[in-house]
């Protein structure tokens, strides 16, 4: 009876799993396609704008870092991408996140004459926002990251500079199943985001302010996430 009980449990928490799952890669695949221009630019020089992450607590690469390192990685010679800015700034008294993430895509193969950096950002408005200068030149731009958080660094660019966003095309980030469990973790996160009273991205000196009451706190904010 006892052994019965328990394959039934390991039964349901396989199927919970599962549907937890293929939700998450349901809800980054439709992620990928939003906040893109209708018609993107199809020609010219492009720059990859490279989503910062905290490196671990003895400033070893965190496997998020790892992740949208290799993104990058793969986008670069796909998208014939000429500038990789990779942002992010020190956190918790750790090196600041485009460095380590610089050093590491470089040893991915990515030519270092093609990198540059943006340090001061702490948050991914704030990423949007600082990189900006350093891509302003470029027919072409693509936000690199995992597929949601990507799908709202777009939003944040058409906010602050739908010019600039009329360029966006897609960074190509999304592969079924590729880092399940770190796709699983950021849509929990990017949920939260959308559900919880009061959160608003920091900003600090020189950022364009998000914009007022961009919180939503209703049963609709659950379907908003799936559209980002």
């Amino acid at each position: 009876m006892a052994a019965l009980t328990l394959s039934r449990v390991a039964r349901q928490l396989t199927c919970t799993a599962t549907a937890a799952v293929l939700a998450s890669e349901c809800a980054h695949w439709l992620a990928s396609k939003r906040h893109l221009p209708p018609d993107p630019p199809l020609e010219g020089p492009c720059a990859l704008v490279v989503l910062g992450y905290p490196s671990r607590r003895d400033g070893r690469l965190h496997p998020v870092q790892k992740w949208r390192t290799q993104l990058a990685a793969r986008a670069w010679p796909a998208l014939g991408a000429e500038r990789v800015v990779f942002s992010g700034g020190p956190s918790h008294g750790r090196p600041p996140e485009a460095l380590v993430m610089a050093a590491h895509a470089q040893r991915l193969g990515v030519p270092e004459n093609a990198v540059a950096t943006e340090t001061r950002a702490t948050s991914t408005w704030e990423n949007v926002a600082f990189s900006q200068p350093l891509v302003d030149e470029y027919p072409r731009l693509a936000i690199v990251s995992d597929p949601l958080h990507a799908a709202r660094a777009r939003r944040y660019l058409w906010q602050q500079s739908p010019g600039l966003a009329s360029r966006l095309v897609s960074a190509g980030e999304y592969r079924f199943l590729d880092h399940c469990w770190l796709k699983l973790l950021s849509a929990v996160y990017e949920l939260y985001l959308a559900l919880a009273p009061g959160r608003r991205e920091r900003i600090g000196t020189g950022a364009i302010a998000p914009p007022a009451g961009k919180t939503r706190r209703s049963a609709r904010a659950a379907l908003a996430f799936w559209r980002v």
